[in-house]
């Protein structure tokens, strides 16, 4: 039989662990990534096209419950990676499964469609500022969540003589010295941006139409992400499944959106300067109001204004697959939904087309997810989870954006890419052949608990780490034999927990 296939776009950590699973899976993989190295958005780059974290950003998750889930993050590592130490972690991941030379850099892929005989799928790219145009069986599209810019429209912006733009085309530099500044939105992107421009602005503001949450690096003494973990994450999709409109304190900058709606969070950096007044929270811009003025919904007007950057958020980025279809359920008024079975699959291209970049809520975090995610793909290609009819599949979409819809309704501020977690991951677990049922309140789980308590204790309630999503031996992907051991060791770290002045350490 013929070797399948498959382009892989994107070298982020979701393209890497595509590209390793489906070529260990017998597929012959390239990778194409538009930047000159692996990383994706962690991998900076002066190009404002490109969505970049910045030298002084820092993960918003701890090391202990991140990485990849045969490739532990090294102990060397602080607690909270920044951006070179993730760049440099992802770059010894792909050096370490060999990858670079399946993977083709510089490389832009402007469109998808199938070829004149509807065999294989047309790739048209730009490698190292040259047309090319390629082949293959299957294409994994794992170009990211954050793409395609949103940006707002302001009424009366083109009057203004001052700079817009997104935080996407955000580079530090003097520019931005001694200048007033609106910051939009609420996100730790926010957080980051505000924390470059508060010591070198003459005044910021941080204007916004909602609520936040804060989130600490630390909490009493802890990682937050600590303090979750396997049973618990079950329990929070039971209640994000019941009761959609879950929430939590915003503490003093309004009440946030339901946690199981739209997540949205600030870091904790930012409060001193909320309570000095060199930061001034404000509510959502109502328009432009002159060649520096700005007025916001509440009425108040600023003046002098030099910059606006819309913290605002990013859209799924179809722009190279025209092919994709759209539909409208009843009794919803926000944009077009794109018709993907699971958020993923194209239905009448599912056996040959994944699309890794419209999921909103699906992963626990980006990095201990991408394997799952993998996993479960080459196994839907390779027959070895089964697939869906066509048909069952437009039911299932039709029945998902309806639920999309009566989310909508609740708040039509939300992602329209969102999923039903619970529904998304068990889905990928089922389709990867984790194992992780093992852990569960049934006949296997309590069969592991029988047979060996303590890692049934540990896998449940200790850290949740991505290796134990290796651990079982299923039949259905890779084991790692290292799994068991990186588990204890991670649990073992952790131990150093509380510390009393988290700073110092």
């Amino acid at each position: 039989m013929r070797q399948q296939t498959v382009a892989v776009v994107g070298a982020g950590s979701s393209g890497l662990s595509m590209l390793k699973t489906l070529r260990d899976d017998g597929f012959k993989v390239t990778c194409y990534e538009r930047r000159s190295q692996v990383g994706g958005l962690w991998a900076y780059t002066d190009d404002q096209t490109m969505t970049t974290a910045l030298p002084s950003t820092s993960a918003n998750i701890s090391k202990y419950t991140c990485g990849m889930s045969d490739f532990p993050i090294p102990d060397k590592y602080p607690h909270y990676l920044s951006q070179a130490e993730f760049q440099e972690y992802i770059e010894s991941y792909a050096t370490h499964f060999d990858m670079h030379k399946d993977i083709v850099f510089n490389a832009l892929v402007k469109q998808a469609s199938r070829n004149q005989d509807d065999s294989k799928w047309r790739l048209e790219l730009i490698v190292d500022g040259e047309s090319r145009i390629v082949e293959y069986d299957k294409v994994a599209f794992c170009h990211g969540y954050q793409t395609k810019a949103k940006m707002p429209d302001f009424e009366g912006a083109e009057n203004f003589e001052g700079k817009i733009l997104h935080t996407q085309q955000f580079r530090m530099s003097d520019e931005f010295k001694g200048k007033k500044i609106v910051v939009v939105g609420v996100s730790s992107t926010a957080s980051d941006i505000l924390a470059l421009l508060l010591p070198v602005a003459s005044k910021v503001y941080m204007s916004h139409r909602r609520g936040a949450l804060i989130v600490p690096k630390f909490r009493k003494g802890f990682p937050p992400d600590l303090m979750s973990n396997w049973r618990r994450r079950q329990i929070f999709s039971f209640l994000q499944r019941t009761f959609p409109r879950v929430s939590r304190s915003g503490l003093g900058l309004g009440t946030p959106p339901s946690l199981s709606l739209s997540p949205r969070a600030l870091n904790e950096n930012i409060i001193p300067s909320l309570r000095d007044g060199s930061l001034t929270s404000l509510p959502g811009i109502k328009r432009f109001v002159g060649p520096r003025s700005i007025e916001f919904v509440d009425g108040t007007v600023l003046d002098d204004i030099d910059a606006v950057i819309c913290a605002t958020g990013y859209l799924a980025d179809f722009s190279m697959a025209t092919f994709l279809e759209t539909s409208r359920p009843s009794n919803y008024g926000g944009p077009d939904m794109t018709r993907l079975w699971m958020n993923l699959f194209p239905p009448r291209y599912a056996d040959s087309m994944v699309m890794l970049c419209h999921s909103a809520l699906g992963k626990n975090n980006g990095f201990s997810f991408s394997d799952v995610t993998s996993m479960a793909v080459s196994n839907v290609w390779r027959g070895v989870y089964p697939m869906l009819t066509v048909k069952e599949m437009d039911r299932h979409i039709d029945s998902h954006q309806d639920w999309v819809a009566s989310r909508w309704r609740l708040d039509n501020n939300i992602d329209t890419s969102m999923v039903k977690t619970w529904e998304y991951q068990s889905f990928l677990h089922e389709a990867a052949g984790t194992g992780m049922e093992n852990l569960g309140w049934g006949w296997k789980g309590w069969k592991f608990w029988f047979q060996d308590p303590k890692m049934s204790y540990m896998m449940n309630h200790g850290v949740e780490t991505a290796h134990a999503f290796r651990y079982f031996e299923t039949g259905k992907r890779k084991a790692w034999p290292g799994a068991k051991e990186a588990i204890i060791h991670m649990n073992e770290l952790v131990k150093m927990f509380p510390i009393k002045d988290e700073k110092e350490k």
